[in-house]
């Protein structure tokens, strides 16, 4: 179902903290003004976070792979940008299905009936048949024919796979597996696969509980993929070489920010000399040898979100990290410099508003633009007068690069226990390759949300 979705007149309160000019308010809810494409997935559904988006037909557009559950059955499909369903699979089993233990890791974000659940996805050729799959993983990780849905392997790792990413550990031909796993909250390992599940190596951690992410990337500049994750129990961030050992390690409530894991981070070129790692947790960035370059950490409360825009040419990289319970965006010179700050997020409605790591580089307002999607998240009240059901209004803020409101999209999740609003907001092109759309999965919906520039 398609729709056209405008900013109206809302109360101060619900819309931002800041009354803008009439001329201001009155351009800004122009350029508010989207096509939303609803795809409905169910009545009784819990999603994920991490849907993957990538073209697997061909077209040029892409596509979306969905992993969720309806009621007590393990879900995945596939699906084009207009909603249309290109398949869908019910054989794989996530973990409590797989080890028949639907109690272990109740109100985590890894338990099947968690509003607010992690369950990675992937597109890729990961066996290297010249063929893409899908891959996607809460306990063993499938991988899934990415033209049929039909199971292709199965990796069972004993253990909760909490997180873990696709790189390049042994050569740039062939895609690998890192993988946090907790062993049934026994004791925890990181564990690397090749595309065919073949065990290349597995290391015991001092922690199990591995929080929110673990990233490959070439931190070193040597052509192969370090990992990079935290342990929340352990209070411990590590590094490691693609062959396994440990790189560097740091304490996160101590070195790196006032939290017990770092929520996300991006590795790249973002200073002149080598690659770099860069934390939302304490807005920090460490250098390949796990020297600390610089730190936000007085500056910026509970960064969440960090991402790494991409550069034109001639220009340096800018890093965008979003404050979860101030509600506030910045952009960040790789030198560290705050080149401005944004604060006109949603005010509290019946909950407290949120920003989390629902956020994307996109080129909204024209081909080429560099702008950041920021999504908000509502902490429903319990004690609130509004029944749960009701029908929620929140907002995507679109900034430009220099921190102006480029538009703000209204949509609507139903208010339910615990998180409501966008679990991601993803850039992706299904209609179009000449411009981005953005692709918000709502807690509670039961849908896929995909709002195109008009």
């Amino acid at each position: 179902m398609t729709e056209i979705v405008q900013l109206q007149q809302q109360p101060q309160a619900c819309l931002g903290g800041r009354l803008q000019p009439p001329a201001v308010a009155r351009d800004l809810a122009e350029r508010s003004v989207a096509r939303l494409t609803r795809i409905h997935l169910g009545d009784n559904t819990v999603n994920t976070c991490n849907p993957a988006i990538a073209d697997v037909d061909g077209d040029g557009l892409d596509e979306i792979a969905m992993p969720f559950n309806r009621g007590e059955e393990d879900v995945v499909a596939l699906f084009r940008g207009d909603g249309t369903k290109l398949w869908e699979t019910t054989d794989v089993k996530f973990y409590h299905s797989f080890y028949d233990d639907d109690e272990l890791y109740l109100r985590s974000h890894w338990h099947y009936r968690t509003h607010h659940r992690h369950l990675l996805t992937q597109i890729c050729d990961i066996d290297g048949d010249g063929e893409l799959e899908v891959v996607v993983g809460l306990g063993p990780i499938h991988v899934l024919d990415a033209q049929t849905g039909r199971i292709k392997n199965t990796f069972d790792l004993d253990g909760l796979v909490q997180v873990w990413d696709i790189g390049y550990l042994q050569d740039r031909g062939s895609l690998c597996i890192a993988a946090g796993v907790n062993h049934h909250e026994k004791s925890g390992s990181i564990v690397a696969l090749d595309g065919h599940g073949n065990e290349l190596w597995r290391h015991e951690t001092v922690g199990k509980s591995f929080e929110d992410k673990l990233l490959c990337g070439d931190l070193t500049a040597d052509g192969l993929d370090e990992i990079a994750f935290s342990m929340a129990d352990a209070e411990r961030f590590e590094v490691r070489r693609g062959t396994g050992e440990l790189l560097w390690a740091k304490d996160v409530p101590e070195e790196i920010g006032d939290d017990t894991h770092v929520d996300d981070m991006v590795i790249g070129p973002i200073r002149e000399s080598g690659n770099q790692l860069a934390t939302a947790t304490g807005a920090c960035l460490f250098d390949a040898e796990g020297k600390l370059l610089w730190s936000l950490r007085d500056q910026i409360e509970h960064g969440q979100k960090i991402a790494c825009a991409e550069p034109p040419p001639c220009a340096e990289p800018r890093l965008y990290i979003c404050s979860k319970t101030e509600r506030r965006a910045y952009l960040v010179s790789p030198g560290g410099e705050v080149l401005w700050e944004y604060d006109n997020f949603s005010a509290a409605c019946d909950g407290h508003i949120y920003l989390t790591t629902a956020g994307d580089w996109v080129d909204w307002s024209g081909p080429g633009a560099c702008e950041i999607v920021q999504a908000e998240i509502v902490g429903a009240s319990p004690d609130a007068d509004t029944p749960q059901g009701t029908p929620l209004t929140l907002y995507l803020t679109i900034l430009s690069p220099g921190g102006a409101e480029v538009a703000k999209l209204p949509y609507q999740d139903t208010l339910g226990p615990g998180m409501n609003g966008a679990m991601c907001a993803r850039a992706c092109h299904v209609r179009t390759r000449d411009r981005h759309d953005i692709l918000v999965v709502p807690h509670h919906a039961g849908e896929i949300l995909i709002f195109s520039p008009m």
